[in-house]
């Protein structure tokens, strides 16, 4: 392409760039300043009223379990740190009430507020905010079943040999879970280094339905509902019995699977399948022509999702609190985040040949993005965007490497795990020995690969890591305040790790097979 046909597509780029940052500042400047009002019209002391009732029952029942424990319990330090943990839950209890009567107060303000019409206002730029949200998320996800069919259809069938598609699978599976054994292994240094959770405070901590509900599963079980599918649901699994129910689902691992196995055996069908593959190579050109023509509305949905998560979790004032509860735990992962993606950038550079600097840069709209929808597999569409047509990664790479990574490469949900972990042992008093350790980088690597690309689904896989060394689930309420910031980091990450292993793989092997095949085919 020349430097002429170049220069409008880098324009519109950068605009579109600088728009979504305006979008960005603009959405977190209303969230910050004007994010209390909209909380409070937004049935927020409602929700909170009803979370700190739950809290206080929650705080109960810890309690009395610890103090079952204590009575079955031999070891006399062991009986001391359980009876130690169930007097501090109930030492909070008073807290949480006097927390319960004043919110229980301003629920009676906002309704006379409501009923003399004082809060129309805010109410009406809450729903509008969240409406655009909601609804850019939503075609983003539209967007998703069909790029990841007709994209890894595409990739399969580019390849040619199988046996190519074979090297480039492995290579890509190889990066995923080094580089993801390498986030765990920085987060668990840094946080037993660190040691966040001495400083914590959990007083306000609250368990959702979702974590609850995950109690009890074995790490196997998990694993093998990855594969087999969840017992009464034939939608899920890498295999299921319904393939249009897992797209409803966004099962994307399981079509994954299928468009491998159909393109790869399109290329054994000669001129007739060649008529297939040039229908989904059109089909694939025109889903990406739909991701132009949405992030066109981009930094009004990015707008829109900043403000009303920041007005969800009471603006300026309530982000404080949080961030003042567990700040040092926040600091560990924020710290961890960055020193991974150098970690990427490093690679990228070493391996894959190419300017980190310049890459990152091109990549900005598809990682402020992820900051924004806090999902790995929406961000995909303005992800391969970026990656083939801003960094000219070729498609055979980028359609296979990011789906691929989209749903298996969660290099940021695995590094939180670890430090959460960690974290939660510290906070109750729990000394982890390097077995414990050792455990929580084998699960945390592997839990990460079964986390779905959708917000917060490292709360639900950390139940298993938490399992797997036997620590209660009454810490993951500490976390639960904060997680929706931290998700929108790791969940950048994670999509930073794609965008570099398809930069990775694409000069690792694609190119060289490209460079073999012409080398067979030129005369002599």
């Amino acid at each position: 392409m020349s430097d002429t046909q170049d220069k409008p597509h880098t324009d519109n780029s950068m605009r579109g760039l600088i728009l979504i940052l305006v979008g960005i500042f603009l959405g977190v400047t209303l969230g910050l300043v004007y994010g209390k009002s909209m909380w409070l019209a937004s049935e927020g002391p409602e929700k909170q009223l009803t979370r700190l009732e739950k809290t206080i029952e929650q705080k109960e029942a810890d309690a009395a379990k610890f103090r079952e424990q204590a009575k079955a319990e031999t070891d006399p330090q062991e009986v001391q740190r359980l009876n130690k943990e169930a007097d501090r839950l109930e030492g909070q209890l008073p807290k949480i009430q006097a927390r319960i009567d004043a919110t229980r107060d301003t629920v009676q303000d906002v309704e006379k507020e409501k009923a003399a019409g004082n809060l129309g206002v805010p109410q009406g730029i809450y729903i509008i905010c969240e409406f655009c949200g909601d609804l850019f998320l939503q075609v983003l996800k539209l967007l998703v079943i069909p790029l990841v069919v007709t994209s890894m259809i595409s990739g399969i069938t580019s390849l040619g040999d199988v046996r190519k598609m074979g090297r480039v699978g492995l290579s890509t599976i190889i990066y995923y879970f080094s580089t993801g054994a390498i986030a765990v292994f920085i987060g668990i240094l840094l946080v037993v280094i660190i040691q966040p959770g001495n400083s914590a405070d959990d007083t306000f901590a609250y368990r959702t339905d979702s974590v609850e509900a995950k109690q009890g599963q074995t790490t196997i079980e998990v694993f093998l509902d990855v594969f087999r599918g969840r017992e009464g649901d034939p939608g899920s699994g890498m295999f299921p019995s319904n393939l249009f129910l897992a797209a409803t689902n966004t099962n994307v691992l399981a079509l994954i699977v299928f468009a491998i196995v159909f393109g790869g055996a399109l290329t054994t069908l000669g001129d007739e399948g060649m008529l297939v593959i040039r229908f989904f190579n059109v089909c694939n050109e025109a889903v990406m022509k739909m991701v132009h023509m949405v992030m066109m509305f981009a930094p009004i949905g990015i707008f829109g999702l900043v403000s009303s998560n920041i007005a969800k979790n009471g603006g300026a004032a309530g982000f404080l609190e949080q961030l003042q509860a567990i700040g040092w735990y926040v600091a560990t992962v924020v710290i961890g985040l960055l020193l991974h993606s150098i970690v990427l950038a490093t690679l990228l550079w070493a391996l894959g040949k190419r300017n980190p600097f310049v890459y990152t840069f091109n990549l900005l709209r598809a990682l402020l993005t992820s900051v924004s929808t806090a999902s790995s597999a929406a961000t995909l569409p303005v992800t391969m965007e970026c990656v083939e047509e801003n960094n000219g990664v070729s498609n055979r790479s980028a359609s296979f490497v990011l789906p691929l990574g989209a749903t298996i490469n969660m290099d940021g949900t695995a590094l939180y795990e670890a430090v959460a972990v960690i974290f939660i042992a510290q906070t109750l008093g729990i000394h982890l020995d390097m077995a414990d350790l050792v455990i929580i980088f084998l699960t945390a690597s592997l839990a990460a690969v079964g986390a779905a690309g959708i917000p917060e689904a490292g709360l639900v896989t950390m139940v298993i890591v938490l399992q797997a060394v036997g620590l209660p689930l009454t810490g993951i309420g500490t976390i639960l305040a904060i997680d929706w910031f931290l998700d929108r980091l790791r969940t950048t990450v994670n999509v930073y790790g794609d965008a570099c292993g398809a930069g990775i793989i694409d000069t690792m092997v694609v190119q060289k097979q490209q460079a073999e095949a012409e080398a067979a085919a030129a005369p002599g």
